[in-house]
């Protein structure tokens, strides 16, 4: 179920939760096996949260090296799920078959199932529904869906999404006991090529994002070609991403930064995100919106800047090593904080973002970063 289809999540919402309610009713909450070894893990089909869960998917691996983890997947964020450590295999569901998700879930015996999901009543469902002997979810304020499980750690709006997640692995007590956390990362094939390899120097830009209301989240083009004419130098090429549906604004974008004297090319991933993050990890910096290709290029050690508009950097913002996140100077926009809080706001947040802070953002960030940047794995 995706925040980027209102219909989808009101259905969610207005059935799913009452029937959700209605059947855990009739349960009882368990305590938790012994042993853990079979878990199972799910978080949400977007691709920014999959991403980011990453950093926690590896603490679990460390608090519990010898279990057996399964991930499991939606078509959706498959392609992002295979590049993040952690899991020793992925199972793939379709979130719309239940008869046939259920199943296979059953199929699977886990000792213990954790759902990674914030508002969604159907993974919900589909966890209380697993047959693993112990569950584990948020309860998150207002979306009336953490009945079914046996245990329940609170989702908040005032830590990340990173924080969260991290939060219900240690109120699990599967949270490692080493100090030192796991960063996210990802890890990608050593036969993946790397785009543009040839080139000293590449700065990407991906400026548009997906889901619902996505424009709201996009920068104005114009601002796009004055910050390239700001960083540009005669051996700069500047890689322009996008995904296979963006082909139609891309090919304009780019003949409009060609034609300003800029060395541009286009890019869209002919093998979901293993070139994309092959190119991102050699980019001497990467501009995006907050999007899930932002998520990618931070956990992949770009130095990375995020134009955050409305969505909250505190709950959604750029991690990682080498990252800056820019909102607007007045202090307005963050509102977003499960994705789909639209209602009543205004449409111009993130065009309340300067050239100069992003322009500013860049220099600083390549200032510091530059230096550190891995060499392509």
């Amino acid at each position: 179920m995706q925040r980027g289809k209102p219909t989808n999540r009101l259905l969610d919402y207005w059935v799913g939760a009452p029937l959700l309610n209605l059947l855990a009713t009739f349960r009882f909450r368990r305590t938790p096996p012994a042993q853990f070894h079979r878990i199972g893990v799910m978080c949400s089909p977007a691709l920014g949260d999959t991403l980011l869960f990453s950093g926690p998917l590896q603490d679990l691996r460390a608090a519990l090296p010898a279990a057996h983890i399964v991930h499991i997947c939606m078509k959706a964020n498959l392609a992002a799920a295979e590049i993040i450590p952690g899991a020793n295999e992925r199972l793939l569901i379709d979130l719309i078959s239940p008869a046939e998700t259920i199943a296979k879930i059953r199929a699977q015996r886990f000792d213990i199932l954790l759902d990674f999901s914030s508002w969604q009543r159907l993974t919900a469902f589909y966890t209380m529904f697993s047959g693993a002997k112990y569950t584990v979810g948020f309860r998150t304020p207002g979306q009336h869906r953490s009945r079914g499980y046996d245990l329940t750690v609170e989702h908040t709006r005032d830590r990340h999404e990173l924080e969260n997640f991290r939060a219900l692995l240690s109120g699990s007590g599967l949270f490692p006991s080493l100090p030192t956390l796991h960063a996210p990362a990802v890890v990608i094939p050593d036969t993946t090529p790397s785009p543009f390899e040839d080139e000293p120097d590449v700065a990407v830009f991906h400026p548009w994002a997906s889901g619902q209301r996505s424009w709201l989240r996009e920068w104005p083009e114009e601002r796009w070609l004055a910050l390239a004419q700001r960083l540009a130098s005669p051996e700069t090429l500047f890689v322009v991403t996008g995904a296979p549906s963006d082909s139609v604004r891309i090919t304009p974008f780019v003949e409009r930064l060609c034609s300003a004297g800029l060395r541009i090319a286009p890019f869209v991933s002919p093998d979901g995100f293993r070139s994309l993050t092959r190119l991102l990890q050699r980019a001497r910096l990467v501009v995006s919106v907050n999007t899930g290709v932002m998520h990618l290029a931070a956990i992949a050690g770009a130095p990375t800047v995020s134009l955050n508009g409305p969505t909250a950097e505190h709950r959604w913002g750029a991690r990682g090593r080498c990252v800056a996140n820019v909102q607007p100077a007045d202090g307005s926009g963050g509102y977003l904080h499960l994705g789909f809080e639209f209602a009543s706001q205004p449409g111009d947040i993130i065009e309340r973002i300067t050239l100069d802070q992003v322009a500013e953002a860049c220099e600083n960030l390549t200032a510091r970063c530059t230096s550190a940047i891995p060499e392509p794995r």
